[in-house]
């Protein structure tokens, strides 16, 4: 399996077959998405929790609008429509893992949430 594979199977499977997803992880793996003012994730399990807890339930459609792969480093972007405490949540993101030895050992996230997301408030 070549880079770009392996972070393909990372973000193609979480939230639809998590095991799956885990497998192409380092145990030590570093997680952060910029912007959102949070310390790095560093290891698997802990990222598990994270997005155990804070994730979405389940991914609803996944559009990756570009995948590239030079050396360690694969960069892909795209949305994803997810569901999240019974509301459709739709964000796009640009993500760069670096891969070493088989496993990712580094997802850096940048994520915007869709303008879609806001509450739809009608007034009577």
């Amino acid at each position: 399996m070549d880079n770009k594979q392996i972070a393909k199977q990372f973000f193609e499977n979480l939230f639809v077959d998590n095991e799956k997803a885990y497998q192409v992880l380092s145990d030590e793996v570093r997680v952060n998405w910029p912007g959102f003012g949070m310390d790095d994730i560093v290891g698997k399990e802990n990222l598990y929790n994270f997005l155990s807890n804070d994730g979405p339930e389940k991914v609803l459609k996944l559009q990756i609008n570009n995948i590239i792969g030079e050396g360690d480093v694969v960069i892909a972007d795209g949305n994803i429509l997810t569901e999240r405490h019974g509301k459709q949540e739709t964000s796009h993101f640009a993500d760069v893992y670096t891969v070493r030895d088989g496993k990712i050992i580094s997802l850096v996230s940048y994520m915007v949430f869709g303008k879609e997301n806001e509450d739809d408030t009608e007034t009577e």
